[in-house]
């Protein structure tokens, strides 16, 4: 009986929940560190094939520069060289070789953002140990010694091999630092860290997207804008089908995600004490609580497993702005991009657009992609006029406040249906062909909704229309959702900035 390249993926993601429980109670790093990645490595060769050559070579090239090259420049050299394999790997065609299978892809994509991180983690290290020995011992050095302690990093060929290759992650992320790779390996308390607990109400929403993605599946599929029949619709139907078929694409991404954290769960991947503060891909950031938290007793310590957490579904569908949901969308590559790439930049003013386009490279190299991305900016610069120029005009008990909330939400689903349109169907012919069928309502209603803005702005006070234009047309502010989302979004944006 044939199966199906998707049929197989879920089984191995399912099958991967049941092998972690045998990984977290074992105090054996190396053997953790081989089992895994032997398990990690077949089901690379059952996903890619011979393809898993391209895996091979990226990991021999940076186990090679990683041994060579100066912790100095070692991560630059790394990103270079990831990054420029990812283009050979997209282009074979190109050189008469055939083009890697789909599924393939998504390993690629992982591998890359896992060897160039170890890179700029040994980078880090490095300079953190440098700067230790210049400082005398001050508050500053005592601080350094702790990232010291529980940051920093020194892997070995094999062990970077093994982190490359372990089975979680590897097929769908999240996208987790070799550090935290390394604490799971020699993580001694695993059988305190009650993983089933956690994943109850994962699985039960994992279920839900599931279910909903396969009863979608037999109403739409991704391929029917490819058919030129399929623009002999109606209108409505061709307006219809967008928000049908981006929520069979994220549910599909929703559906792969829980299950790749409940693998994490099971084996007690990414557990760090809950006073620690740990963030999406990065691990603890209160590295003093997580000492005190480490000298005690370990069946005392109370862990979470925010450090896998890949995905706040519930946000991103309950946001009322395009630039909320980006915060919660795939966070643990999020915290990879202002890591590896926003932060390291001295330059602000070329920082996000930097960031953007290597994460539209990440993605893919087909212009729908980028069709969809640059339009996510017009959108934000029409949300936060909108913001501007018509909320904070509206009483704060208003009953239209709530109007104004449901209308801003609406236009951002929409928004997202319609920009979702050009990674679906990838290529920038079908996507413009798409877009102009529906007579790019979304980039309309956008114009509209921002002249809307501007217009508003203009009749505001002279004395204060300088200083809101400066202020509020998206420039180094979030813009206000509802009161109670502006206030965490500032805090983490306060966070943000104490980490620069």
């Amino acid at each position: 009986m044939y199966l199906s390249d998707e049929v197989i993926y879920v089984c191995l993601l399912l099958i991967s929940i049941p092998i972690g429980f045998a990984f977290k109670d074992s105090r054996q790093a190396n053997l953790k560190a081989w089992v895994s990645t032997l398990i990690g490595f077949i089901f690379a060769l059952i996903v890619c094939r011979w393809d898993i050559l391209h895996s091979l070579i990226t990991t021999a090239v940076t186990c090679l520069l990683l041994a060579s090259v100066t912790a100095r420049y070692v991560h630059i050299a790394t990103f270079i060289w990831c990054f420029s394999y990812l283009l050979f790997f997209r282009t074979t065609n190109l050189f008469s070789i055939r083009l890697p299978v789909s599924h393939s892809n998504a390993i690629q994509l992982m591998l890359t953002l896992k060897l160039v991180g170890v890179a700029f983690e040994w980078h880090d290290s490095y300079t953190r140990l440098k700067t230790i020995r210049q400082q005398p011992n001050t508050e500053e050095s005592e601080k350094l010694h702790l990232q010291d302690m529980y940051l920093s990093v020194k892997p070995t060929t094999w062990r970077v091999f093994q982190y490359a290759f372990c089975y979680i992650g590897l097929l769908t992320g999240p996208y987790y630092r070799y550090r935290t790779y390394h604490d799971w390996l020699e993580m001694k308390h695993g059988v305190h860290i009650n993983g089933l607990a956690f994943m109850r109400k994962r699985v039960i929403f994992g279920s839900i997207y599931i279910l909903t993605y396969l009863l979608l599946s037999t109403m739409v599929s991704f391929n029917d804008a490819l058919d030129d029949k399929f623009y002999d619709n109606p209108l409505w139907y061709r307006l219809l089908y967008m928000p049908l078929i981006f929520t069979l694409f994220r549910f599909r991404f929703y559906s792969a995600w829980l299950l790749a954290e409940c693998m994490c769960m099971a084996g007690g991947f990414g557990a760090y004490p809950l006073a620690s503060k740990p963030r999406p891909g990065q691990g603890p950031t209160d590295l003093v609580a997580l000492k005190h938290a480490y000298e005690q007793a370990p069946n005392t310590i109370g862990y979470d497993f925010e450090t896998i957490h890949n995905i706040d579904e519930w946000k991103c569908e309950t946001a009322l702005t395009v630039k909320e949901v980006l915060r919660y969308w795939n966070m643990s590559v999020q915290y990879w991009m202002a890591t590896c790439v926003y932060k390291r930049i001295k330059w602000r003013q070329i920082a996000h657009p930097a960031t953007m386009s290597v994460s539209a490279y990440w993605h893919g190299i087909h212009l729908g992609y980028y069709m969809g991305m640059v339009t996510t900016t017009p959108c934000i610069v029409a949300e936060n006029v909108m913001e501007a120029g018509v909320r904070r005009r509206i009483p704060e008990n208003s009953p239209l406040l709530r109007v104004y909330d449901f209308c801003s939400w609406f236009f951002r689903t929409r928004m997202f249906d319609y920009m979702s349109i050009g990674f679906i169907l990838k290529y920038f012919h079908y996507t413009w062909k798409y877009w102009k069928s529906v007579y790019f309502v979304g980039h309309i209603v956008t114009l509209i909704l921002y002249l809307i803005g501007i217009m508003t702005l203009q009749i505001r006070p002279k004395g204060k229309r300088k200083q809101v234009v400066n202020k509020d047309l998206g420039m180094g502010t979030q813009p206000k959702a509802s009161s109670e989302q502006h206030q965490r979004l500032e805090k983490e944006e306060h966070e943000d900035k104490k980490e620069l």
